[in-house]
């Protein structure tokens, strides 16, 4: 996991746990939701990453099929982290 996912996560479970309702009832639900959108837009960025850098060895003369699979992760851990 990223510093960057650490911050957000971080952020959604201390904004729940700052705004209790009038009795007390942390609004669980909401962080909940925020924490399932925030994970899809995550998992659709590494989608879109790994579309393009096929498309970028493709471009290159190279074939994505036959392409290192640590060197492919190692670069998106690079530019997503």
């Amino acid at each position: 996991m990223s510093e960057k996912d650490r911050i957000k996560i971080c952020d959604i479970i201390s904004d729940m746990l700052d705004n209790p309702d009038e009795v007390g009832i942390l609004p669980t639900s909401t962080a909940y939701r925020r924490l399932e959108m925030y994970t899809e837009g995550v998992r659709l960025e590494a989608i879109g990453w790994a579309h393009a850098y096929c498309c970028s060895l493709l471009d290159s003369g190279g074939d994505p099929r036959t392409h290192e699979v640590p060197k492919m992760l190692k670069a998106a851990k690079k530019d997503l982290g």
